[in-house]
């Protein structure tokens, strides 16, 4: 292995002299490139961030141009929704008085019942009832004569004839005749025509304003026909009429808003909600009106701004295509940059760790390989040399290790050469002659079994005398049974192989130096005690190296607890807590303190104080076994302080904390101490009986 390890070396020596002038060269081309490309990228992105720069202001004023056209567009498009809505709900509309009349009757609606509310406030109930039949016989008077003046012979011959024969037949006849009302108490006409005929034939006599007859003629020119009272009195009776009714409305209206004042008000304030709409409706049909006139322009000029935000949105489109590509020109160049200063940077890193080859490095083997010499293979060609140069440093440290295992071997017959060099080639070429070497290594094998076994004898005592203090410990902490246990025991569980090992080195190194085998350097005796031997140093070796390069005696057991509780079985614990009950852990614990103070105290020196010791969360701990701990301590000198939130019962004095509390701290003296007893051992005092 030395050999080989030799061998090794020289050759990464001669590849690390044939690589070292490659990399100075090609740093060198690298440098130089690496500046002169890193400055033409980064002209070439001034140049494309200037031109990005002048795009990005000519597209921002024609973002704005598009976003005003866009607020303009928008408006018109609202306008014509507004007038759309306004056509479809006015649609079945054709004139504006349609929707004046609309709004005059829901004005007289509501100025009727709101004046009716406000008179019906000034009348009672009774003033209202007794003007309402007033109004009634005064507008049946009136219907009973318009019925009169509508019903006479006049208004009958009207019906069948023209004015002028009528006026023919008024200057022939009475005009009294005229007023008489149809009917029993005046002119009855038949149901058939055969009146008609008959005043039919009269007229047929008439010849201008002459009236003839057989054998008579009257000249009627001279007559006017009269002027009937009956006839002027009906206008005037209509209008009384429709006067009467419509007061005998507002009258019945005012009685039923008398009648619900509330209702009447909640009415009122619907009709004047109608007149709002009807008003609102007559305003939206005058603006859909004055929309409608403007509708042509308005569309005309949507067009126009659409078709123009059609040509900014693709001019836009374009100048967004041109700085993505300028943008991608920059990605590229940025990226090409950064991979040059990513590179360099590693080769800054690799050329921290390079190590220069030392002015008397021996050159080796030569290195004859071919070697790819170009710019791309720099890194790779620098990692190479850094990992030739770790690799002679992993031999160079191989070698000394093997030659320091040579020469634990008993191999040092060539330490007195100066070069180290020299040594190992003269160690090698004795390599030939190992049969003869072999009895000398195996010689040092004994020797360094003997060394070794010094030290392990010493950790061996150690833990036996463990073992006799555990089995004293024992002994004293269960003279007393401690809790509701049965027994309380600290064991060691032992490192059992690593012992056997140990054990197997003291006893070959006894043999060899009691004699047994007759002479240490028998290697012919031996020969499976050899082999126990060895196995032993390479375990105990493999532990020393888990240990950071120690061996203790902690490396060769751990402790255990074993509990045994009243009527069971034992039971080992590694870890006390969680073994038993709280109480029963704190007991133990405080117990197994006491006893290993004890044993690292001066017996003499100890029986002269008391140990106070502080145990916290005492009630945890039942009064049985409370009075159990304090008699065990005062036994072996110490003086346990009990604390607890909770009513202590075992102790014999009580110290309150909050009592010699003060701004620096606590402080307590006897003064603060209060001796108790247990009520069930207070004899009462019973006084003495005077004789």
């Amino acid at each position: 292995a030395l050999a080989a390890g030799v061998k090794q070396r020289d050759v990464l020596r001669g590849k690390l002299h044939r690589l070292s002038p490659i990399l100075d060269s090609l740093l060198g081309t690298w440098s130089d490139y690496s500046g002169a490309r890193k400055e033409e990228l980064v002209i070439q992105a001034e140049h494309y961030r200037a031109q990005q720069d002048e795009m990005q202001n000519d597209q921002r004023s024609s973002t704005q141009e598009l976003m005003r056209l866009e607020r303009e567009i928008s408006s018109i498009q609202r306008w014509v929704g507004e007038l759309s809505v306004l056509k479809n709900r006015f649609a079945l509309v054709d004139d504006v008085k349609v929707l004046e009349q609309q709004l005059l009757a829901a004005k007289d609606a509501h100025d009727e019942l709101a004046g009716a509310l406000a008179q019906s406030r000034q009348f009672s109930a009774e003033d209202l009832d007794e003007r309402l039949r007033d109004l009634e016989k005064r507008l049946k008077s009136v219907k009973q004569q318009l019925d009169h003046a509508d019903n006479n012979s006049y208004a009958r011959l009207r019906e069948e004839f023209s004015q002028p024969d009528v006026e023919r037949l008024m200057r022939l006849f009475n005009s009294a005749l005229f007023s008489l009302p149809l009917g029993e108490q005046g002119i009855a006409l038949d149901d058939g025509d055969a009146w008609v005929k008959s005043l039919e034939t009269i007229l047929n006599g008439f010849k201008g304003d002459q009236f003839a007859v057989p054998g008579l003629t009257i000249n009627l020119s001279s007559i006017e026909p009269p002027a009937l009272q009956a006839l002027a009195d009906r206008a005037a009776l209509r209008d009384q009429k429709e006067r009467l009714e419509k007061e005998l409305k507002q009258l019945k209206t005012q009685q039923a808003v008398a009648a619900d004042r509330s209702a009447s008000k909640t009415q009122t304030e619907a009709l004047y909600q109608q007149v709002l709409d009807a008003q609102k409706a007559l305003e939206d049909f005058r603006r859909c009106q004055t929309l409608s006139a403007e509708e042509s322009t308005k569309l005309e000029e949507l067009a126009q701004m659409e078709a123009a935000q059609d040509e900014l949105k693709r001019s836009s489109d374009a100048f967004t295509e041109r700085v993505q590509q300028l943008s991608a020109k920059l990605q590229l160049i940025a990226r090409q940059i950064g991979d040059m200063e990513s590179k360099q940077r590693t080769l800054d890193d690799a050329l921290r760790r390079r190590q220069l080859l030392p002015a008397d490095l021996p050159f080796g083997t030569p290195f004859m390989d071919p070697i790819d010499d170009s710019m791309d293979n720099l890194l790779p060609l620098l990692n190479d040399y850094q990992d030739s140069w770790q690799g002679l440093l992993r031999s160079d440290g191989q070698i000394e290790a093997l030659y320091a295992q040579v020469r634990l071997k008993g191999v040092a017959k060539f330490d007195s050469e100066d070069d180290m060099e020299r040594r190992l080639q003269l160690l090698i070429n004795a390599y030939a002659h190992r049969t003869d070497e072999a009895l000398t290594l195996g010689k040092a094998r004994r020797a360094a079994v003997t060394d070794i076994a010094r030290t392990l004898r010493n950790i061996r005592s150690d833990y036996d005398s463990l073992e006799h203090q555990l089995a004293l410990f024992n002994r004293e902490i269960n003279k007393r049974q401690v809790s509701n246990l049965a027994s309380f025991r600290i064991v060691l569980a032992p490192n059992k192989e690593a012992l056997k090992h140990i054990d197997q080195i003291i006893h070959s190194a006894g043999q060899y130096e009691e004699g047994e085998t007759l002479s240490v350097f028998d290697l012919s005796q031996s020969a499976e005690q050899d082999n126990k031997n060895e196995e032993a140093k390479e375990y105990l070796a493999r532990l020393v190296a888990a240990n950071h390069n120690q061996l203790g005696l902690k490396d060769l057991f751990e402790l255990a607890f074993e509990i045994t509780k009243v009527n069971g079985q034992p039971v080992i614990h590694t870890d006390i807590d969680g073994a038993a009950s709280n109480g029963t852990t704190m007991t133990i614990k405080a117990l197994t303190n006491m006893y290993l103070l004890l044993h690292l105290m001066d017996r003499d020196q100890a029986g002269r104080v008391r140990l106070p010791y502080y145990l916290d969360e005492a009630a945890d701990i039942d009064e049985k076994n409370q009075a159990a701990l304090l008699e065990t301590s005062l036994q072996l000198g110490f003086v346990p302080i009990l604390a607890s939130v909770k009513p202590q019962v075992s102790a014999h004095v009580a110290i309150d904390l909050e009592g010699g509390s003060g701004p620096n701290g606590i402080y307590i003296d006897e003064a603060d101490w209060k001796y108790i007893q247990r009520r069930d051992d207070v004899k009462p005092e019973v006084p003495e009986l005077a004789s």
